[in-house]
């Protein structure tokens, strides 16, 4: 039978003794508690393809509200378009993908959304990559047979394959007319006009759960920055055949995405 301690320094020394067990135990427990944390849930996410002019968002109609670099006024009253290959880095190295050739359509709500494979460990984002257009291994003939992508086909008497944008409107040519302009890109005598498109997302991060990311189109853009694009210079009449206007679109191309929010779910 354990005897009651009755020295005064016993005592102390015994009180001490539990204190300095007692708090061994909390921060032991405490330790056991944090193991595992930190580590981020996991994180899946999908793109939200949006297209402005003059930075308000793109309502199709057949009016010209818009001024383009060169000083025309146009409308825009078709915009698809196709994008590959996209792929989200983040900053562990971790990627989401949607591989292959994805068709876009303003006029056609879902195809605005394009969800990524898989999922990643949330936090931050380092960047958003696709192709504007369809690659060679990508561009085949009947790759696309079902409306609505099916109607970017590319004539076989030019290679074949498909159209990676068809943006079509209305403009006032110089004689204060209003023409018809059908700005057409694709690939035009074995040379490949698609273009890397990589995005900067430093600033954005992904939550665990669904996210999406905004990506926009700044439809003016195509027609500025390096070459200012006169409609009057190639409308009425086409582009499909014209290398150096194909070759303009691709050079312009590279200002005219960019990066919108991340809205988490």
């Amino acid at each position: 039978m354990c005897q009651p301690i009755t020295n005064p320094v016993a005592r102390s020394l015994a009180a001490l003794a539990v204190t300095a067990l007692a708090s061994a135990a909390c921060v032991e427990g405490a330790e056991g508690e944090g193991e595992g944390e930190g580590e981020p849930g996991q994180a899946s996410a999908s793109l939200r393809f949006g297209h402005t002019v003059d930075g308000a968002a793109l309502a199709l109609g057949t009016d010209t509200p818009h001024t383009n670099a060169a000083g025309n006024q146009f409308g825009v009253t078709r915009l698809s378009y196709f994008v590959s290959d996209v792929m989200v880095t983040l900053a562990d190295g971790a990627t989401l993908a949607a591989p292959g050739g994805h068709y876009l359509d303003h006029d056609t709500p879902e195809t605005l959304a394009l969800p990524l494979d898989g999922e990643a460990p949330a936090g931050a984002l380092v960047s958003v990559a696709f192709v504007m257009g369809l690659p060679p291994a990508l561009n085949d003939s009947g790759a696309f047979p079902s409306a609505p992508a099916s109607s970017m086909e590319w004539p076989e008497s030019m290679g074949g394959g498909y159209h990676f944008m068809k943006s079509e409107g209305k403009f006032i040519a110089d004689d204060g007319a209003t023409e018809s302009y059908a700005t057409h890109s694709g690939a035009l005598g074995g040379v490949d006009y698609s273009f890397a498109v990589t995005l900067d997302a430093s600033a954005l991060a992904l939550d665990e759960g669904a996210s999406t990311i905004d990506v926009e189109m700044h439809v003016d853009e195509w027609y500025t920055n390096p070459t200012d694009w006169d409609f009057n210079d190639y409308f009425p009449g086409g582009i499909m055949m014209n290398a150096d206007a194909q070759a303009i679109l691709k050079a312009n191309g590279a200002d005219v995405f960019a990066l919108g929010a991340v809205t988490h779910q």
